[in-house]
């Protein structure tokens, strides 16, 4: 892709394709208002740039972390771990997970390169692996628990990791890899790449978390203490480092 495809033709394309999905996906319940505003600039603006084979791996993100959080959304609003507004996507969670793809995104036509396009994968693997770990994780982990010292806290504990949830990522992030490869944007020997990246993304999340956590418990402060940034700073701070992990260990191996 170079900058001479960057026409006002691809970018009407981009902006009528978006609306419609998201329009879709507004009338189907899956993200609010704002999440269609929010959603239809920030895929404009991927697809414009990045291309199609980057914005199926946001459509692909999309669906595969809305299942998640589908997924007995009743049992985890009972337990008062459930995501907001009935797991409806708003603007700010487009803004977090999608950021770091669209910064990428927008160097792809002046970066010769497969590294912007295989950052743009690693950044929404590490997206999904986050999503799924803790959506899976808080549904079926049957010990959580933090990182940083291995004690075992309750589901829903900021920075608590399970086999359960990781499991879920590790395996949500390969099939996303799958589609950045299925996309185009990257060799077959690549796709080992953003899942090491969601992997790291999401452990230094973990690493984070479990810190506040521990400060919270040693200030008997309860696990219900907020953490020091915001959800969605954090997610996007994840998708920062698994994007920049995945392009880092491609650059130096390849």
């Amino acid at each position: 892709m170079t900058t001479d495809s960057l026409t006002l033709e691809r970018l009407g394309v981009a902006l009528a394709v978006n609306l419609a999905l998201g329009g879709a996906a507004f009338a189907a319940g899956k993200v609010s208002r704002s999440g269609w505003v929010g959603g239809t600039i920030v895929g404009t603006w991927l697809l414009w740039f990045g291309g199609w084979g980057a914005y199926l791996a946001l459509v692909g993100f999309f669906i595969l972390g809305t299942v998640a959080t589908s997924i007995g959304y009743g049992r985890k609003a009972a337990r008062g771990l459930a995501q907001e507004d009935e797991g409806r996507r708003g603007s700010k969670h487009a803004a977090a997970n999608c950021a770091t793809a669209c910064v990428l995104a927008t160097t792809v036509p002046f970066w010769p390169s497969s590294l912007p396009l295989l950052g743009i994968v690693g950044a929404f693997a590490t997206a999904l692996s986050d999503t799924l770990g803790s959506e899976i994780g808080q549904l079926y982990g049957k010990r959580p628990y933090l990182p940083t010292t291995f004690r075992r806290v309750p589901p829903g504990t900021e920075g608590a990791v399970s086999f359960e949830g990781t499991a879920a990522g590790v395996l949500g992030s390969f099939v996303l890899s799958l589609v950045g490869f299925a996309g185009g944007l990257y060799a077959l020997s690549w796709v080992w790449l953003p899942v090491v990246g969601a992997f790291v993304g999401t452990t230094f999340e973990s690493y984070v978390g479990a810190i506040w956590a521990q400060d919270a418990a040693e200030n008997d402060l309860g696990a219900s203490q907020k953490p020091r940034i915001g959800n969605e700073t954090m997610n996007f701070l994840n998708t920062v480092v698994g994007a920049a992990a995945a392009m880092a260990v491609g650059w130096w191996i390849f």
